[in-house]
């Protein structure tokens, strides 16, 4: 029964895709403004080279050092969330520890807040787990989107911004908390929602370590390979459709500044692998959100695995890709 209930997804789903671009969906779905970055990039810069090693550092500090992170190993995730929080007071900023109860226990949220100075409330939050599943060290997941994040925090720091933008690391996303009231981004966005703030997007860091040039390296949900590069060397921008606006200006802006690769698709919510991440709780509360990715599984065949180590991740890809991505936020701020 399962497998044939798998069978009826993926055919719904195939549906849904074919139905969509006979109907002329192909744009409202998959066409994103801007050209995806091709050739070969420059090498780093001498800034370049220090960034890429610092996101090393940090992907090592929590994938070796501290290890696997997770509710059973609480020492280990309060240690990630220790590193956390020192990197992003390195970066010139003050964390603030938001409390996420799960069994007796409490752990955290780590939040940083860059002011907008501009005549509006709204708020852009970018976020990443830290915590990982049992038997992997979590190096691609997702060890490689809180090094980004920390980066960012650190490139941001001081930018003149019009809208607030906060920086987020979350805990307990990985099974069995993923929809439950243990799940940190899921808690952060209640509380917020209770509050009244105006979240105008959100941007879930999720998996962006992993990169290769080979043909045959990238593998999709049904129909999507006829559309989509067979390389696993891009960035994935995706989203829900009522989230679309929010992912064409993201992937519009990011190749505008990337020297990477970018691919973006704005999806039913039929298509069940969109929503494989922390912007799931802010699509419950009603806001915009979508992840970018390096695809997870469909890339990656270290996914939740002990193979997924810090030596495997593209650090030289991540360190192009991160102040790409700052570019993009000052501009979604201003």
């Amino acid at each position: 029964m399962l497998i044939k209930g798998r069978y009826t997804v993926w055919l719904l789903v195939m549906a849904v895709l074919l139905s969509a671009a006979l109907a002329g969906g192909y744009r409202w779905m998959f066409h994103m403004p801007g050209s995806s970055y091709r050739g070969t990039p420059p090498s780093l810069d001498a800034q370049g080279e220090a960034l890429r090693e610092r996101l090393r550092t940090h992907v090592r500090a929590l994938a070796e050092e501290i290890g696997e992170r997770h509710v059973w190993r609480p020492e280990a995730l309060r240690a990630a969330a220790d590193y956390i929080e020192q990197a992003f007071r390195d970066a010139g900023l003050e964390p603030r520890r938001l409390p996420v109860p799960r069994g007796g226990q409490a752990f955290h949220n780590l939040e940083v807040r860059l002011p907008g100075r501009g005549a509006t409330d709204e708020t852009l939050v970018v976020g990443a787990h830290y915590d990982t599943v049992r038997g992997t060290s979590g190096a691609d997941d997702n060890a490689s989107g809180v090094a980004v994040l920390l980066e960012l925090a650190r490139r941001l720091q001081g930018a003149e911004l019009e809208r607030e933008i906060r920086l987020v690391a979350f805990v307990n996303e990985e099974a069995p908390h993923f929809g439950s009231d243990a799940m940190g981004s899921l808690s952060y966005a209640r509380e917020a929602r209770a509050r009244g703030d105006t979240i105008v997007g959100m941007l879930s860091l999720e998996m962006l370590g992993h990169y290769t040039d080979a043909p045959g390296s990238q593998a999709y949900p049904p129909l999507l390979g006829l559309i989509y590069p067979d390389r696993g060397n891009f960035v994935a921008c995706v989203g829900n459709l009522r989230s679309r606006r929010l992912v064409r200006r993201v992937t519009g802006a990011f190749r505008r500044h990337a020297e990477i690769p970018s691919e973006g698709l704005a999806a039913p919510e039929l298509l069940r692998d969109i929503f494989r991440s922390d912007h799931w709780a802010f699509w419950e509360m009603g806001w915009p959100a979508m992840m970018l990715t390096d695809t997870a599984n469909f890339r990656n065949p270290h996914y939740h695995g002990p193979g997924d180590t810090w030596n495997r991740l593209d650090y030289a890809s991540m360190a192009r890709l991160t102040p790409a991505l700052a570019d993009t936020l000052t501009q979604l701020a201003r």
